[in-house]
């Protein structure tokens, strides 16, 4: 027999509610608080304490550490994109314009759980930039880089937190599909100068990522247009951020590739 969670709570001035049941007394759900520190103490090591710390010192030789979190967090990214894949699109049948599910099925329940462990998943890949910065790689701590991680962790506070892992599961999907290749890409990267021949494929990389975020905008411009219990916070946030990241990976993509190549043909 199926749970009901017939009680929500939330936000209902923004068209938010959640099922209390599903979420309540979980870690780092709820209360904006702990992950607003969490957030504000990553932005203060990365753009402050880290580099004032490192200035005197030498990097740190992470080499062995960085291939593990690197193989670790690739096989964890497939594990989510295949899990999560069967669970929303072949167990409950979601459609690409999928509204809020709070139904209590075994599958959608399943969903909740593994978002939630999602959710810490992708909070541990704010580690990346600190190897940077232990590194002393300044360079790799761009602003679309740190700007990304903060908002995905606050993107999935407000999922798990008010309920919207159905509309979130395109958004799950694509983003760990994309983190299997780029963080294989690293991996092979930190074996060393000699595995350099097999990361031709960098920019097609760039360009999976450039394709999500045109996927996403699709799917948030549908949502606006056809009716549905969507819930407008998530709708918008989603069509913001797509159009933020899409400029932003554009540029990037210009800058790295399109003006070096330019380059390269002015000096032949």
């Amino acid at each position: 027999m199926e749970a009901r969670f017939p009680d929500y709570c939330g936000l209902p001035f923004l068209g938010i509610h959640v099922a209390t049941a599903r979420v309540e007394g979980w870690a780092l759900t709820g209360s904006p608080l702990p992950i607003a520190a969490i957030t504000a103490t990553y932005l203060y090591f990365v753009a402050v304490a880290g580099p004032r710390w490192m200035s005197g010192r030498k990097a740190f030789d992470l080499r062995a550490c960085i291939l593990v979190y690197n193989l670790v967090t690739a096989f964890l990214s497939a594990f989510f994109t295949f899990r999560f894949a069967k669970l929303a699109y072949w167990d409950l049948g979601y459609s690409f314009l999928q509204d809020l599910d709070l139904s209590g099925s075994p599958a959608s329940l399943e969903i909740v759980r593994l978002s939630w462990w999602f959710y810490l998943f992708k909070l541990s890949e704010l580690s990346d930039t600190v190897f940077f910065v232990l590194r002393k790689n300044s360079h790799q701590v761009s602003a679309l880089h740190v700007v990304h991680h903060v908002i995905v962790s606050w993107n999935l506070w407000l999922c798990v937190t008010y309920g919207a892992q159905s509309h979130a599961m395109l958004v799950a999907c694509l983003n760990s599909a994309v983190h299997v290749f780029m963080y294989t890409y690293y991996f092979i990267a930190a074996l060393g100068p000699r595995f350099r021949r097999f990361l031709w494929w960098k920019k097609y990389l760039t360009m999976m990522q450039i394709g999500q975020f045109v996927v996403l905008l699709l799917q948030a411009v549908g949502m606006v247009f056809v009716k549905g219990n969507f819930v407008p916070l998530f709708v918008w946030l989603q069509f913001a951020q797509a159009i933020l990241f899409f400029v932003w990976f554009i540029a990037f993509y210009s800058n790295a590739y399109k003006k070096r190549h330019v380059s390269e043909v002015r000096t032949r």
